[in-house]
């Protein structure tokens, strides 16, 4: 099954977004509820504590029925945290999250290093807008994007071996990328499917698009 989480941040183009929602779960995370409005999707959950989702949103889809899952204000999870969770629970095959990025950088941080969760359970997890798809890898993953297309490589773990890569113009053999170095940042894809793959530790895996 496929879900998706909408999050509060920021999304500044519906279109780029629309095509995962088709036969997904929809969990939408507290002020995420203004985005699923702006688009007149309906979540089959919301979750959160609701400090940053508009009353007259929450009110909309309870009215609607949508099942609503509150948190305390004060607890040792963020929202997207939660909402996360709460995909897991569903025993998702891949989730995308959307509106999980944005000018708050301590949650967009954060919500790069909760992927870790999912990936630990096997589950291919995405954090997306319009701009960015990361994705974190500690095995082997084929991505598509375009010809040209930038593909950064950042480690998440200390240090990540053995990592190879293949259609990238400065490809990687058995190489190690550590903490505090940008030796893999801005590669170039040459064809319209790449291929990373790591012996040990956590890549953070960005395609990006101008």
């Amino acid at each position: 099954m496929r879900t998706i989480i909408i999050g509060n941040g920021d999304i500044n183009n519906y279109d780029i977004v629309r095509e995962y929602f088709d036969e997904a779960y929809i969990i939408a995370c507290d002020g995420g509820l203004r985005h699923c409005r702006a688009m007149m999707i309906t979540p089959n959950v919301m979750v959160g504590d609701f400090d940053s989702a508009n009353k007259g949103d929450v009110d909309f889809y309870e009215e609607m029925g949508v099942l609503k899952i509150n948190y305390p204000r004060k607890k040792d999870m963020t929202d997207m945290e939660i909402a996360l969770e709460t995909a897991l629970e569903k025993s998702s095959d891949e989730i995308y999250i959307v509106g999980g990025l944005g000018t708050r950088f301590d949650h967009s941080l954060a919500n790069v290093h909760i992927l870790i969760k999912p990936i630990r359970k096997g589950v291919r997890t995405y954090l997306l807008d319009e701009h960015n798809i990361i994705t974190l890898v500690d095995d082997s993953i084929e991505i598509i994007g375009e010809k040209g297309q930038t593909v950064s490589l950042i480690p998440l773990t200390t240090e990540v071996t053995g990592i190879e890569t293949r259609n990238m113009e400065y490809p990687l053999y058995n190489r190690t990328l550590t903490v505090g170095a940008s030796l893999g940042v801005s590669n170039v894809m040459t064809k319209e499917e790449a291929f990373i793959s790591v012996k040990s530790g956590i890549l953070i895996v960005i395609m990006s698009k101008e």
